[in-house]
């Protein structure tokens, strides 16, 4: 039993202190020797292009499909500052609920082809609902 435990102690505490002599990674150059293995890349999550990746056209889908009501606002805003209060607010909700399904309907495309390319290129400008309601009521409000 005394062996076994031996054993046990010797693969926890010893093995990893000669696996970390052997295996030296110089983070400072942009490769990792380790044993016998020369030059292996290191990946720079920084450099990933996200924007070009199928995960940028799937959080668009996502993202706008969760926002796509915002659209009521800004065309309410929108036709307010343009003309007057009432027509904003009465032909602002139509515009708005036709601006909002396309919307959310380019929102399920994007969901639905998000592996297809192209990946940076949004269907409707701007690319995210909230960015045109921002837009909006900034305009509007101040």
């Amino acid at each position: 039993m005394k062996k076994i435990i031996m054993l046990i102690c010797a693969i926890v505490f010893v093995m990893p202190v000669v696996f970390n002599i052997c295996a030296q990674a110089g983070y400072d150059d942009d490769y990792v020797e380790v044993g016998t293995i020369q030059r292996v890349n290191v990946i720079d999550a920084d450099k990933i292009p996200y924007e070009r990746t199928p995960l940028n056209k799937l959080e668009r889908g996502v993202i706008n499909a969760l926002t796509f009501w915002l659209e009521l606002p800004a065309e309410v805003a929108k036709l307010s500052k343009e003309r007057d209060p009432a027509y904003g607010t009465s032909v602002g909700m139509v515009n708005g609920t036709i601006t909002g399904a396309v919307r959310l309907g380019t929102a399920g495309f994007d969901m639905a082809t998000f592996l297809v390319p192209s990946y940076d290129k949004p269907i409707m400008k701007p690319e995210f609902a909230y960015q045109r309601a921002d837009a909006k009521m900034r305009e509007l409000f101040w």
